[in-house]
């Protein structure tokens, strides 16, 4: 039940919380997935700390929440996730975030991250000594994933660098704020395009890659759009388990027996899901890294 808003202007979001039992995080997941969101976000019910919103978790509460424009579709979302929460016992909350404070308010906790040889992540809004501007991937995140802060994120930057991308055609699906396909093009990359479905996530990508002057092919859509006869020497996949492993076969005829593909947004109870997958169409994986709970993987095909 895919939802697509119809407002030009930025609009503030809706946060819907579902507190679940442990047995129900995942089926409350790919609801709000149905619903069309691109990500979400969950807890296994330790307790956290969001530093940057307003809303309360309970600690010890297993939680998933996605967040929805708040635009005229909303409402028959809202019914629909009303009617199932009472279905399954689950305790839902809806909290406003307004889009301006969403995408600054965070900014504060937000520092330099600094990677393998000598390589930086810095915030666009900081100044850096030091640094040459061949080693800088400057970033304003906005309301996109991907600061280099979260482990799958990091994992996947330092692999980048172990790769070294330097004349290599490399796709980066589901790119988010840019950081990874940046860092490739500012490895000089023979040629590097970024793939993201949400318009929002999109605005913030090009942004970035102007703020770092450099050229990147940029595509508002998904793996499905991306020609037929483009061919890539390597895929950047920082996603999810139940997107990549359905993907993976489409992913394929884009690379060639030599092309290397890494795989990260995985939790690392999952990894043999996406060790069978890549096997079972005669790749295989060739390195596989663990932290904090999540995975990274660099796969052949």
């Amino acid at each position: 039940m895919p939802w697509v808003g119809n407002s030009s202007a930025s609009p503030d979001y809706m946060a819907v919380t579902c507190f679940v039992s442990p047995d129900d995080v995942e089926m409350a997941a790919q609801v709000l997935l149905d619903f069309g969101l691109s990500g979400i976000e969950w807890e296994d019910g330790q307790p956290v700390q969001a530093p940057f919103t307003d809303i309360p978790l309970i600690p010890g509460k297993p939680f998933v929440r996605g967040c929805f424009p708040d635009e005229p579709g909303f409402g028959n979302i809202r019914a629909e996730l009303e009617r199932l929460a009472k279905e399954h016992g689950w305790t839902i909350t809806m909290d406003r975030i307004r889009t301006e404070d969403w995408a600054n308010n965070w900014k504060q906790y937000y520092h330099p991250i600094y990677l393998k040889d000598h390589y930086v992540v810095v915030p666009a809004w900081q100044d850096v000594d030091g640094i040459d501007e061949d080693h800088q991937i400057i970033l304003d995140p906005a309301m996109a994933f991907g600061t280099g802060t979260h482990p799958t994120t990091f994992m996947c930057l330092n692999e980048i660098i172990e790769i070294d991308p330097h004349g290599l055609r490399v796709l980066d699906l589901g790119a988010g704020s840019g950081i990874l396909a940046i860092l490739a093009a500012r490895m000089r990359a023979q040629e590097t395009w970024a793939v993201e479905p949400d318009p929002v996530a999109f605005r913030a990508l090009e942004s970035n890659i102007a703020l770092n002057h450099l050229k990147i092919h940029t595509l508002l859509g998904t793996l499905n759009d991306v020609p037929p006869d483009k061919v890539f020497d390597l895929a950047l996949c920082n996603l999810i388990a139940d997107i990549i492993i359905p993907e993976w076969p489409s992913l394929m005829q884009h690379l060639h027996k030599g092309s290397q593909a890494i795989l990260s947004g995985i939790l690392w109870d999952r990894r043999e899901e996406i060790v069978r997958v890549v096997e079972s169409y005669g790749g295989r994986i060739t390195k596989m890294v663990e932290r904090e709970g999540w995975a990274m993987m660099v796969a052949t095909p």
